[in-house]
């Protein structure tokens, strides 16, 4: 103990860059540290190691080894000064670094044998998310493992994983849910009520910047004027709090053609709407619950026989395929824009319905290909034209509403050529029979 003790003094009066050769004479120790089985000495020995960290010109070289001997013996040691330091000591690991190795070295907790050390463990996570935010750590991991904490047998480590989720959900906001929708339906509601109560904080800061950081806000710490009021947009910047994230880039993606049942075209093509229905249906609740979708041969045959359902005699039976066609534009993305021009004139048709569930599907679907098409207006021109010029007058308002969410979220003005063909078929909308005609072309102008 008292070696460690004259140690963490040595280190803290060393040189890094003239006494670079000194620190690396004790690198070796560090993990040893740490594990040491006197509890006195454990603890003297941890504060020997984060001296080491805060003062070595190249602190991280060991920190999987200082990071799993924390895990395994410090977190949940018996002595209250131990867990503390030992906490510190993996914030201050993050600090001069990133915090995502760590939190990655942290995660390996979650499979210790004593339930007070997973407990420990997924504490010390909350608190590393809680100091710098998410922007530095995996998130895909992290939310992967949230399952086994949840799934304990302990209470203390359950609670201590609802905290976590709680914590990550400040930063993260709702693009947490689908990582969450497989837990039971009891614990998920519970969790809802939590987030709730926090959902009207205000958005989260990083509260501890990272040694880049750090360096980063030097300049501007010592410059006069207007540099000194930059803290509040600094600390803005790195809150990385989370509404506009997006669920999608957190997901794994999906074959839905595995989840497929063996007679699935046999009975997508019934005579009996029933059949029909129930095998869309399976399909959808499938599409649900897969945020990000895959690509392959056979997910284009699905598409194509869901693009001819569109039109199917059974009202429920259509409706649940453009359902389907909607998740799959938003599952796939980019990998479904050349489905769009073989199925979108079947939407623009369907939109004669007047069946508020239809009209409301067709419009989610149409959002979403568009999306899938890169916001792109060459993609759905024709068949804006098509339904604009249509003989049933809920067709033509529908294009003009269609054409009015695209031109909301375009990305760059259309060329002038095409301001004047769609401005000339809006101002023809303004002399419709149809009040509803008029009043979309109004709106799109």
């Amino acid at each position: 103990m008292n070696a460690y003790n004259d140690l963490a003094k040595e280190l803290k009066q060393l040189d890094p860059e003239r006494e670079a050769g000194q620190f690396s004479n004790y690198e070796g120790y560090l993990s040893k540290m740490v594990l040491d089985t006197n509890m006195a000495a454990q603890e003297a020995g941890i504060l020997a190691v984060a001296a080491f960290v805060e003062n070595a010109p190249n602190p991280t070289r060991r920190r999987e080894e200082i990071v799993a001997g924390i895990v395994g013996k410090c977190l949940s040691a018996t002595k209250a000064g131990t867990r503390t330091s030992s906490k510190e000591l993996l914030l201050l690991l993050s600090e001069v670094d990133t915090p995502g190795p760590v939190v990655t070295g942290v995660i390996e907790g979650f499979d210790a044998k004593q339930p007070k050390a997973v407990a420990a463990a997924v504490t010390a996570v909350k608190e590393i998310v809680h100091a710098f935010g998410i922007k530095f750590i995996g998130l895909k991991p992290l939310l992967k493992s949230l399952a086994k904490p949840f799934a304990h047998k302990d209470n203390a480590v359950r609670t201590e994983a609802q905290h976590l989720t709680v914590e990550l959900y400040r930063w993260m906001g709702p693009a947490i849910m689908p990582s969450l929708q497989d837990l039971p339906p009891v614990l998920l509601k519970e969790l809802e009520t939590q987030f709730s109560g926090v959902a009207k904080d205000p958005p989260p800061k990083q509260e501890r910047l990272l040694r880049s950081q750090q360096e980063a806000d030097e300049p501007a710490e010592s410059a006069p004027t207007d540099a000194g009021n930059g803290d509040g947009d600094d600390a803005d910047e790195r809150a990385d709090a989370g509404p506009g994230m997006d669920p999608w880039d957190l997901a794994d993606a999906v074959d839905i053609t595995k989840k497929l049942p063996d007679e699935y075209y046999e009975l997508i093509g019934s005579k009996k709407w029933k059949e029909r229905k129930e095998v869309i249906e399976a399909l959808f609740e499938a599409l649900k619950k897969s945020i990000r979708l895959q690509m392959n041969p056979g997910t284009g045959d699905v598409i194509q026989e869901l693009g001819k359902k569109i039109a199917d005699t059974n009202i429920i039976v259509a409706t649940l395929a453009i359902q389907c066609l909607e998740k799959l534009a938003s599952g796939l993305r980019q990998p479904f824009a050349p489905y769009v021009q073989s199925t979108l004139p079947a939407l623009v048709e369907k939109s004669k319905e007047r069946k508020q569930t239809v009209v409301d599907a067709i419009r989610a679907t149409t959002d979403a290909y568009f999306a899938a098409a890169g916001c792109d207006m060459t993609a759905i021109g024709d068949h804006y034209f098509t339904g604009a010029t249509h003989k049933n007058p809920q067709v033509r308002a529908e294009s003009h509403h269609f054409l009015r969410r695209c031109l909301a979220v375009i990305p760059t003005r259309p060329g002038k050529g095409d301001i004047k063909r769609y401005a000339d078929q809006l101002k023809a909308g303004l002399e419709d029979g149809d009040a509803g005609v008029r009043e979309a072309s109004a709106e799109c102008l």
